[in-house]
């Protein structure tokens, strides 16, 4: 029989390890700024505005640059939370989103265009109130909320019932094309 002897050494920082494996890493530029500079202004509510402006463009330029690959757009699937679909106006994770250059839309909005339920909607602001409008600018024309599906069963008001999965009708996209008697019978109020 035999016995085994030997030492044991331990290795905290990172840059020992990185030695030990015959790799260091790639040392950081220096910063041209003095320290003292760079602490006093690095969180400056400026600095920090140009630093989202510059993660937004990026972000832009990757998705913009993903649609040669994919030209009807894609979801999000980055992990972000807390996007708005531009049609429903419901809150969703990025898995949920359906990324477009004009727009974002919910998974559930985006079926009903696939479907044909409500044509593929320029979510530009101008455009929507030309083309599209929703039960909030019904009210801007003093029409009550309650009123509504009793213009509806008159045909007075034509809508377009998006609905999910389970059938459910979460929101209605109304059409200006299909609706211009009701336009012109209800003008929207002045100073709204």
């Amino acid at each position: 029989m035999g016995f085994l002897t030997g030492k044991l050494k331990g290795y905290e920082l990172e840059d020992d390890l990185l030695k030990l494996f015959g790799k260091e890493e790639p040392k950081k530029p220096k910063s041209k700024l003095d320290p003292e500079f760079r602490a006093k202004y690095e969180h400056h509510h400026l600095v920090q505005m140009a630093r989202m402006g510059a993660k937004y463009e990026a972000t832009k330029r990757i998705r913009t640059r993903r649609l040669k690959s994919e030209p009807d757009g894609f979801y999000l699937n980055d992990g972000g939370r807390g996007y708005t679909c531009g049609i429903c106006r419901r809150s969703h994770d990025g898995e949920d989103i359906w990324w477009r250059p004009d727009g974002l839309r919910c998974r559930d909005c985006w079926r009903n265009i696939q479907e044909g339920v409500i044509p593929v909607l320029d979510l530009d602001r101008e455009w929507w109130e030309e083309e599209h409008f929703d039960k909030f600018d019904i009210e801007d024309r003093g029409v009550n909320t309650s009123s509504i599906k009793k213009l509806r069963r008159e045909g007075d008001l034509v809508g377009r019932d998006l609905k999910d999965l389970s059938g459910h009708i979460y929101w209605t996209v109304y059409l200006v094309s299909e609706n211009e008697e009701f336009l012109k019978k209800y003008p929207k109020k002045s100073g709204l």
